[in-house]
């Protein structure tokens, strides 16, 4: 297994998308929420089968409707990423960078996903289909698997020194932080107990 380095992405694919739709992906991933017709001219591409693209990501729950543009006295849904997708959008290509600023900006309140992308970077790709399936699954990502995402890193390759920048980032977020100790504290009462357990067989 490789190490993971700064703005790693995944070699395999989690999701399946025609090429249109992971260029649409990216795209909003690193611009921002958009209109079907800001996307058109800004990725250069003809209307309808971006329209239909469109279409098919917000019914796979990739997109949704975040915003409404006033243009012209009429209203223009904008699209953005839907939690699974930011995850899948960075798996593609995307700007670590430019996908965490957005997603502050999108998602101001879902503190479990900021944390995940600012330490993600330290990341090996098991860790990412982690994070992807957790959401898919649940629909959001919660301190549970962020502590196990967390031990899959601890179970890989990764450097001590990558250990200890991921428990930095994670030090910006006291309540995750509380829950990861919390954690840490219960696994090591675990242990102590199946080693007490085997040295007495």
């Amino acid at each position: 297994m490789s190490k993971a380095k700064s703005d790693y992405h995944m070699p395999r694919k989690t999701e399946s998308l025609p090429l249109l739709q992971k260029k649409i992906i990216i795209h909003l991933a690193e611009n921002g929420p958009q209109t079907v017709n800001e996307t058109v001219n800004k990725i250069e591409h003809h209307y309808k089968p971006t329209w239909i693209a469109f279409q098919s990501l917000e019914r796979k729950g990739l997109i949704k409707k975040v915003n409404v543009k006033l243009y012209r006295g009429r209203e223009y849904p904008q699209f953005w990423l839907s939690e699974d997708c930011i995850i899948l959008a960075f798996i593609e290509g995307a700007s670590k960078n430019a996908l965490f600023k957005k997603t502050k900006e999108v998602y101001p309140a879902n503190k479990n996903l900021h944390a995940f992308l600012d330490f993600a970077s330290i990341f090996n790709p098991e860790v990412w289909e982690i994070a992807y399936y957790a959401i898919r699954r649940k629909g959001t990502l919660e301190p549970i698997d962020l502590a196990t995402i967390m031990f899959t890193q601890m179970d890989s390759d990764v450097s001590i020194e990558k250990i200890k920048e991921g428990l930095i980032h994670l030090k910006k977020y006291p309540e995750m932080l509380e829950f990861f100790k919390k954690y840490m504290e219960s696994l090591v009462k675990v242990i102590e107990c199946v080693l007490e357990v085997l040295e007495h067989e």
